[in-house]
């Protein structure tokens, strides 16, 4: 069994036992954190209640929505939506990151993801539910970057995936610096 596979399992029976312990889902409709994104008609946005299969499956999927051979993997987490995301990752060495992220969440159409690095930063809108995660590249620095996802409230179930990769500069498609903008 690999390494990876035993980590996804390892996390999909901590989510599926911090889930059932906690009692994360109420029932009610998620709170309009969410930006404006139009609703996917295929998802029933009052289904809001998971239980451990629901994760499990969610994190499978997020798994494959980030998927890249070309990657080499520099760290992952898969934080619960309702805890949100605010992470620094330090970003050494000559070769580009690149911050793989996505998420699954019934009734929640898009985050807002603020990426921050020194006085810089830059929102982008993060698609919950989709079959392909957001990616960011970032160049490789002595400064850290923050990535920081506000949590919705308390009462939002779903799932938060994200990965930090290094890719080869050649790999870098459109913006080379997704912090300081294209023309930098």
């Amino acid at each position: 069994m690999t390494t990876m596979r035993k980590r996804l399992i390892a996390t999909a029976l901590f989510v599926g036992a911090a889930a059932t312990i906690s009692g994360c889902s109420s029932g009610e409709e998620p709170s309009p954190v969410d930006t404006s994104a139009s609703p996917d008609p295929s998802q029933d946005a009052t289904t809001t209640e998971w239980g451990k299969g629901d994760y499990m499956k969610a994190m499978k999927r997020l798994d494959r929505a980030v998927h890249d051979g070309d990657a080499d993997l520099v760290d992952e987490g898969y934080p619960y939506l309702m805890e949100g995301l605010n992470r620094t990752f330090p970003t050494p060495g000559n070769r580009p990151y690149r911050l793989d992220i996505s998420c699954a969440a019934p009734g929640t159409y898009e985050l807002t993801l603020r990426l921050k690095r020194g006085a810089a930063s830059q929102d982008w809108a993060v698609t919950c539910n989709d079959h392909e995660a957001d990616r960011l590249n970032l160049p490789a620095t002595n400064e850290p970057f923050t990535a920081t996802i506000a949590a919705p409230d308390t009462k939002t179930t779903g799932i938060i995936h994200w990965q930090l990769n290094t890719i080869h500069k050649d790999a870098v498609e459109d913006c080379p610096d997704d912090i300081m903008g294209c023309d930098t």
